[in-house]
């Protein structure tokens, strides 16, 4: 997957921009709160169909507008492909080759990894973050699960909407639970499907997860594990059977408290995912240059099983986290990007970066104030 061209159009501070890109590494250089980012988000969007930034619509329009456009040119496998993704602030709208599809027919496609400072910090952040994390592991482990992810997603909606109802009064308690009986089978299929889904990543993950712990931190003996957590039960081990039934038994269990709070308390939604770090949960016992080793090495074996799974790389996209990283972790991504074969982004504000990557197929874009300083 190969990112040819992009055009930006009151997204953010860009006003109207074109770019062209490098096949290899690209940089985008320039100082804090120039716009660099908004590139790499605006990319990862029209990818992947969401933002990897917690936003709404109404933050991505430049100010005193009332819709943005992202447009770009991807080429996959000797094919071309025309996306467009077009935002008001009470709608999206995604198109590919001039046919309206939605965000899941896109992950189908397109595979996009981001290295985020927020990302780096998801150990120690709220489990949404780390459920993330997995849930970009899953479409990389079979593509179909973008699918799954969207169908869980949208049922769950419609359940809770069914409880908010209740809790504001717009109906009663008998039809509440009429229609969460009828919703119910559906709901927990979808969660068991999805929650087995992700142990089942978690688990294929596992040996390249090690060995780029150990090749990170230049520890051949460390050794990372991963729980994951329904109900504070470590699941990881379970079969698709005993995830139906844990999700099921936890329905009945908080039936009431879901008509108290008006939102489903059960579901993949609300489970976690920890990593161990020598049997030690990482959150409590890991330095932040640890967790940050963990989460880097995590993301590094995703590109590598996605390799595996797929025959190609994954388009890597890295927002400022070299200057995250201490000096050896640092070296060690450099030098796993240039052993690998795909299209590179790197946003900074280090003007001595680019020497690092010494390839010939470098391009450094210099962004000043959401202007395109070539």
């Amino acid at each position: 997957m190969i990112f040819e061209r992009l055009r930006l159009v009151n997204f953010r501070n860009y006003r109207d921009v074109v770019l062209s890109f490098s096949p290899r590494v690209n940089v985008f250089l320039g100082e804090n709160g120039q716009g660099k980012t908004n590139l790499l988000e605006a990319m990862y969007m029209i990818s992947q169909g969401d933002s990897f930034r917690y936003s709404d619509n109404s933050t991505l329009i430049n100010t005193n507008t009332s819709e943005s456009v992202i447009q770009a040119l991807i080429t996959q496998n000797d094919l071309h492909y025309k996306l467009k993704l077009g935002l008001s602030k009470s709608r999206k709208v995604l198109t590919l080759n001039d046919k309206r599809v939605n965000s899941a027919d896109i992950r189908k496609i397109f595979a996009s990894v981001v290295f985020s400072p927020e990302s780096l910090s998801s150990i120690k952040e709220g489990a949404d973050h780390r459920r993330e994390l997995v849930d970009e592991l899953l479409v990389t482990f079979d593509r179909k699960n973008a699918q799954l992810i969207a169908d869980y997603r949208k049922a769950l909606k419609t359940r809770n909407k069914i409880l908010k109802n209740f809790l504001e009064g717009l109906q009663d308690k008998v039809v509440t639970q009429n229609l969460l009986e009828s919703l119910n089978p559906q709901f927990v299929r979808l969660a068991t499907d999805l929650t087995h889904a992700r142990i089942t990543a978690l688990h294929g993950l596992s040996k390249d997860f090690n060995n780029a712990m150990q090749y990170i931190s230049g520890n051949s003996s460390v050794d990372i594990s991963v729980e994951y957590l329904v109900s504070d039960q470590n699941a990881v081990s379970f079969t698709r059977e005993e995830v139906e039934n844990a999700i099921t038994k936890r329905l009945r269990e908080l039936h009431d408290a879901e008509l108290s709070s008006g939102t489903s308390l059960v579901g993949p939604h609300k489970h976690d995912i920890v990593f161990l770090y020598g049997q030690k949960d990482s959150r409590f016992f890991c330095s932040q240059g640890q967790q940050r080793a963990i989460i880097l090495s995590f993301k590094m074996a995703q590109i590598v099983y996605h390799r595996k799974a797929h025959g190609t790389y994954p388009v890597l996209m890295l927002d400022d986290v070299l200057s995250e990283l201490d000096k050896a972790k640092r070296d060690a991504l450099i030098t796993f990007l240039h052993e690998i074969n795909t299209q590179i982004f790197v946003t900074t504000t280090d003007f001595t970066l680019p020497e690092s990557f010494s390839l010939d197929q470098l391009r450094v874009v210099r962004i000043k104030d959401g202007q395109i300083l070539e």
